[in-house]
């Protein structure tokens, strides 16, 4: 036994001496009581097991008993005695870090089995507010996507459309940014160090569970502000099973909606127990991925189209588990999470005129390639029935790049003419700015800006768990080690003097190395060369590599009337990077007034927290339970505000007014309240939870003003750019209301009102402020935050007919899902004209976010009927989206049209400047072709939500059992 301890154990030190580790992973815990049916009195030595497992336990002298170190799932449970009936109890839900209560009264003197079919409402443990999906139910619903499927839970605010059909949507979680909400597969945290966000994509087909934590979370989740949300994928089973999935909507519509999914399961050797194995994988093709109820037309060229050209995108999905079992109490899990996704952006605005690519050269539309590999690593050991040991190794890796539609990663084509006919000038377009009609770009214009990024994260930790008496005690240790890479150049002018030429006085012109000219446009860089070569940690300009760590202790101390869960979280915060010494005097700390050298800088200092948490739950009745926590929560930044420091540096001998910061971003700290009750009705026909929360975080990120000075006592320059100058406020109430088989029906309501408001609401939402600012700091002002949606609300309804029941109906299931919300807030301003810089509006009328534009109601069905045959079942489903066909606004696409509407009228549809008499005289000015390509800009596709979609799906399902 010794032996499979240490070789882990070895693997896990020589990890953190070469390269520290972080991992949140989460287990759960199954516990009850046995009794006589009759007397009431408890049964020792009952056995309880869980079947598809070597999990399993007896009751003690009371016929208590417990399980620990259960992997999430939906589990059947066998309960026996000598002389009493067996029982075999099914549908019983797994949740991280939370005890399932589990009792079971036997019968006796009767030999035949009794199979009790349970379904639990709600998790009777936990002190804050969770919500389960299991593969059941993901299958049954008519949403895609672990963010989509998250966003039915109360509390949770979602863009319609966010995402599209091949993307991740942005979800915000009771009144937080957008990147407050950590995501976790197979125990390794998804999102990216330097963007702050999830990129891991994991197909609907492969989830076995996803458990979300919304506020007051245990102390061993960190680095998540609002919310948390940890997903399984599928094990193997001990017999083979497969799934085949096709879904496309080539036959309904024009969007080409096209879904292909494999699975494939079972021992890895047959006949050899506990070794198993799980693959998914998918793929899917998109003509438009994320397509608008108004498409686009323009006039001027007599084009109209339900479909957005150039937006078209195809990814590749793959997961994967094996379960290996050493012996009945050693066990060894290794997984793989993958997916890539190659996709267009289209430029419909940008923040000039001639930006604009969509009517004429959707096909320089950027092309972005993103790739996301998560590696995983599980040993477990249970060291005897009290207490176990974990111990999670992962690895994961994000790579985007993206370019111009045509030229992409040929970076010396972008400018030259012999690749370009379009272009008149050797590295230059701006004859290509604008067409004839004076809005959109010219063919031909290139869409110069090209990025590279690559992240790699070691990541890992160590848990003990021990259940003393009453008290499960968990102590871990962990961290992760990344190592980041990006590059990002404007390539048009590498096109300049790539060659010799006579110029306009009849001298020759020397051709300048590729060198020099890569050295004149000054990439933005770090982890690479000026050419754009990877280039190692301790080069200049070298890779970062931060470390976070975090040490944890809790307590989940459960009596039959009371759950106390208390924790204390440490986290620890190396950006290992440099900032200036005197910031005002950036040339000052050094040898040289006039340049940079190593004595103006210092080694940025490391960041330590604690964090207390605390959960209370106890019985009020036989079927009340109230429900209180208290948390301190702890967030790094994104890494994108601290390790672009140095590479900027240069601009600072160069000019002023530009975005700059000095790479002292630092974590931001959430203190969050939470109480509520669960209350059931009759024997678990339903449940209704009513939750209260409050929440403050200080130190977000955003713009802001700053000044330096290139010599003592010389002109003073100003920069602006990232700090910790915000912070917001949420208030709000949540309820839920869970009925989880009434007949044929099922069904479930979920209801949000709250009040969400702060400083800011984005790391540049005060860009604007900051640029246009010229005497003094930028104004800061409490007001409702982008996202405050006051009232959001999600009904799903499920009608299920079983095997053999209702004639021809058996097998059918139909599920409906209705979602309603009230708008977003904007600031509304006294016009607003398009075609202008949008850091040059005019004033506003109205307080910062006074207004709200039009709240959304969205209909979305999902028809199946399946079809037995020996060991398969066939499944033909109708899919669809938006069953109204409502033109709901959408995401909008930048500042000047914040959720969806134009700020000088609230409306998705128009800004009316073409009324002003500005708009008048240049309408009279400019022509017709010139007001319909206006009146086209102002229909921003995106600012509408999706179309109706109609997707026609047949499933295939085997096994072998």
């Amino acid at each position: 036994m010794k032996k499979y301890f240490l070789i882990p154990l070895t693997f896990f030190l020589v990890c953190i001496i070469g390269s520290s580790v972080l991992a949140q992973t989460g287990v759960g815990k199954l516990a009850g009581k046995v009794t006589d049916a009759d007397s009431k009195e408890g049964l020792i030595g009952a056995n309880i097991i869980i079947l598809g497992t070597d999990l399993g336990a007896a009751s003690n002298i009371n016929g208590n008993y417990f399980i620990l170190n259960i992997t999430p799932g939906t589990y059947d449970v066998k309960i026996s005695y000598v002389g009493y009936a067996d029982q075999i109890l099914s549908n019983i839900r797994i949740v991280p870090g939370i005890t399932q209560e589990l009792d079971a009264s036997l019968i006796p003197g009767i030999e035949l089995k009794e199979i009790i079919v349970t379904d639990r409402p709600f998790e009777t443990k936990s002190t804050n507010t969770v919500k389960v999906f299991s593969d059941k139910e993901i299958n049954n619903l008519p949403v895609k996507g672990i963010e989509n499927l998250v966003s039915l839970q109360s509390g949770v605010v979602i863009a319609e459309g966010s995402g599209g059909a091949s993307g991740n949507a942005t979800i915000n979680v009771r009144g937080g940014r957008g990147g407050e909400v950590v995501y976790i597969v197979d125990g390794v945290v998804q999102n990216d160090p330097y963007y702050g966000q999830n990129f891991s994509y994991v197909s609907n087909a492969a989830i076995e569970q996803i458990a979300f934590q919304v506020g007051g979370f245990e102390a061993k989740y960190g680095q998540a502000q609002s919310g948390i949300v940890n997903v399984t994928t599928k094990s193997g089973s001990p017999f083979y099973t497969a799934f085949a999935d096709v879904l496309t909507s080539s036959f309904t519509d024009d969007y080409g909606y096209n879904l292909y999914t494999v699975n494939l399961g079972g021992p890895i050797i047959p006949n050899v127990k506990g070794q198993t194995f799980f693959l998914s994988t998918e793929r899917g093709w998109f003509l438009d991925s994320d397509p608008s109820a108004v498409g686009v037309e323009f006039k001027s060229i007599d084009y109209k189209s339900a479909t957005i050209p150039g937006n078209n995108a195809d990814v590749w999905r793959v997961s994967g588990r094996t379960y290996h079992e050493l012996t009945s109490d050693i066990n060894l899990r290794f997984g793989v999470n993958y997916n890539a996704r190659n996709y267009r952006s289209v430029l419909l605005f940008g923040d000039l005129v001639g930006t604009e690519s969509l009517k004429n050269n959707s096909e320089h539309n950027p092309r972005i390639q993103d790739r996301n590999l998560s590696l995983t690593g599980r040993y477990s050991h249970n060291l005897n029935k009290n207490s176990f040991i974990n111990l999670n190794l992962g690895y994961k890796k994000f790579s985007r790049e993206r370019g111009d539609g045509i030229f992409f990663d040929r970076l010396q084509e972008y400018g030259d003419t012999l690749y370009n006919p379009y272009l008149t000038t050797q590295g230059d377009h701006l004859d290509l700015n604008i067409d004839e009609a004076g809005i959109f770009q010219a063919k031909g214009y290139v869409y110069n800006a090209y990025l590279k990024v690559n992240n790699n994260t070691f990541v890992g930790d160590l848990s003990y768990t021990n259940q003393l008496d009453n008290h499960l005690i968990e102590f871990g240790v962990g961290g992760n080690y990344n190592i980041l890479r990006l590059y990002s150049i404007g390539p048009l002018r590498l096109a300049l003097n790539n060659r010799t030429y006579i110029d306009a006085n009849g001298d020759t012109v020397a051709a300048k190395s590729l060198e020099e000219r890569f050295e004149e446009r000054r990439p933005l860089r770090y982890g690479y060369d000026v050419m754009g070569n990877e280039i190692g940690t301790d080069a200049p300009l070298g890779a970062p590599t931060p470390i976070l760590a975090f040490a944890y202790l809790q307590d989940r101390f459960e009596l039959e009337d009371l759950v106390l869960n208390l924790g204390l979280r440490v986290d620890y915060f190396n950006s290992k990077t440099r900032v200036f010494k005197n910031p005002s005097l950036p040339y000052g700390g050094g040898t040289n007034p006039q340049n940079f050298d190593d004595g103006d800088y210092i080694e940025r200092k490391p960041e330590w927290f604690v964090s207390p948490r605390i959960g209370l739950g106890f019985p009020v009745t036989d079927n009340t339970i109230f429900h209180a926590q208290f948390g301190r929560f702890i967030q790094e930044p994104r890494l994108a505000d601290v390790v672009l420091f140095e590479s900027r540096t240069y601009l600072l001998r160069q000019t002023d007014n530009f975005g700059f910061n000095n790479g002292e971003i630092s974590s931001e700290i959430t203190t969050q309240y939470e109480i509520g009750f669960r209350q059931a009705f009759g024997n678990d026909v339903a449940a209704l939870n009513i939750t209260a929360f409050y929440k403050n975080t200080e130190g977000l990120t955003n713009q802001s003003l700053s000044y330096f000075f290139r010599e003592e006592g010389g002109q003073r320059f100003k920069i602006f750019g990232s700090v910790n100058s915000d912070f917001g406020t949420v208030k709000g109430l949540a309820i839920n209301l869970d009925v989880p088989r009434l007949s044929y029906f099922s069904f479930s309501l979920n209801y949000t009102f709250s009040i969400a408001e702060g400083t800011g609401s984005s790391t540049n939402s005060s860009y604007v402020a900051a640029f246009r600012n010229i005497g003094g700091e930028i104004p800061k002002v409490v007001a409702p935050l982008d996202f405050d949606q006051r009232h959001t609300g999600v009904f799903n309804i499920n009608f299920f007919v079983p095997e053999n029941d209702l004639g021809f109906l058996e097998r059918t299931s139909a599920n409906l899902l209705v979602s309603f919300n009230s708008g977003r807030p904007y600031t509304p301003l006294e016009t607003q004209n398009l075609l202008v810089d949008f850091t040059n509006y005019g004033d506003t009328k109205g307080y910062v976010n006074s207004k709200y534009g039009p709240g959304s109601f969205r209909i979305d069905l999902k028809l199946e009927k399946s079809f037995k045959f020996e060991s398969f079942e066939f499944t033909p489903y109708l899919w669809v989206e938006n069953l109204l066909d409502a033109k709901n606004v959408g995401t909008g696409i930048n500042p000047n049209s914040p959720g969806g509407v134009w700020r000088s009228t609230g409306s998705p549809s128009t800004t009316n400047f073409l009324e002003t008499e500005q708009g008048k005289t240049q309408a009279a000015a400019k022509g017709e072709d010139w007001v319909n390509d206006y009146k086209s800009l102002e229909n921003n596709p995106y600012n509408y939500g999706i179309p109706r979609l109609i997707k026609l799906g047949f499933k295939v399902n085997f096994s072998s059992k």
